[in-house]
């Protein structure tokens, strides 16, 4: 590991830590949760480059987000509206290449919010408050973090990524289209399965799905395995752990996020998996929803089918791999 990702550990660790410990002291269950997703969101846009930078591209990246949340809450039963606001989201999430770190996980938190919205998760005032002032949480310990302890890390400009992406450095328009037509698909198929949660089998297909083959397909089973251990490891300290010490639970697999990011996949589903589903329950105290957890895993899968039926039908569709199969 990295020292720059030490640090980034500790960061991740504090700025979502920190947000369950005040929840368990002041009772505030459900606004320290979204606090503690919203200083994730804003950990992973750090373009790590300039203060002022920095407080820009976060802040500007979160409210986007919540606006999206705001946009689904209000085309809940506009079905057709609902639909074609998916499609232009999810097809605006297709584009940015991998290199675009910033648009391309802004893009992906953007539909991510729009569906999730759309099929009735909580997207209130309060929770966009909440959700806000754990990103400003965030923010703060970056800005410190830069104060107190010079890192060289590598930085990233959303400005230039943006020009990029206007340019016509893009995915292209089939991988734009195949993303929302596959996350439509797959919400429907889990519907038609009565799935408790549907909206975590499009979460699955927008972080899982690349237009790089090899490495989608590498991120299906990781994605599967990861998911299956951080839901095991989440059951049991939901389950067996006070609700005061959950918040030492969050700040030690977020700790493995920064490092996980470059390293293993797996090891990344493992520590997300297990921070956001501390958090969600945590946000449904004192019953909680432990049968949450076990669907999670079931969208995990459905959503890895699906991506695998959409990479299967693209490869054999893409022009280059019709003229090899010509020449043979």
């Amino acid at each position: 590991m990295y020292p720059h990702e030490r640090t980034r550990g500790v960061l991740f660790s504090l700025g979502m830590g920190l947000p369950i410990l005040y929840g368990a002291l002041a009772h505030q269950y459900l606004q320290a949760a979204f606090m503690c997703l919203g200083a994730l969101l804003a950990l992973l846009l750090d373009p790590r480059s300039q203060a002022l930078k920095q407080l820009t591209a976060i802040v500007v990246g979160v409210l986007a987000v919540i606006l999206a949340a705001a946009l689904g809450l209000n085309l809940v039963g506009h079905q057709y509206l609902a639909i074609a606001a998916l499609m232009i989201f999810g097809f605006l999430a297709g584009q940015p290449k991998p290199e675009h770190a910033y648009w391309g996980l802004l893009g992906k938190y953007l539909a991510t919010a729009l569906l999730l919205a759309q099929l009735g998760f909580p997207a209130t005032v309060e929770v966009g408050k909440a959700y806000f002032s754990g990103a400003l949480l965030a923010v703060v310990l970056i800005v410190l973090q830069g104060w107190l302890h010079k890192t060289h890390e590598t930085a990233h400009s959303p400005n230039d990524e943006f020009f990029q992406i206007i340019k016509g450095d893009t995915n292209g328009p089939l991988y734009g289209f195949t993303l929302p037509l596959t996350i439509l698909v797959a919400t429907l198929s889990a519907n038609w399965l009565h799935v408790s949660q549907p909206g975590w089998v499009g979460l699955t297909i927008l972080f899982v799905m690349h237009i790089n083959d090899r490495l989608s397909w590498h991120h299906l089973w990781d994605r599967i395995v990861g998911t299956l251990l951080g839901i095991i490891i989440a059951y049991v300290a939901v389950r067996y752990i006070p609700q005061s010490a959950l918040a030492l639970v969050v700040a030690v697999f977020a700790f493995w996020i920064p490092f996980s990011l470059r390293k293993s996949y797996m090891l990344f589903s493992l520590a997300i998996t297990v921070t956001v589903m501390v958090a969600i329950n945590f946000a449904l105290f004192p019953k909680g929803d432990l049968e949450l957890m076990q669907w999670r895993f079931f969208d995990t899968v459905i959503g890895c089918f699906w991506v695998a039926v959409a990479l299967m039908i693209t490869h054999a569709s893409m022009p280059e791999n019709k003229a090899l199969r010509e020449m043979e």
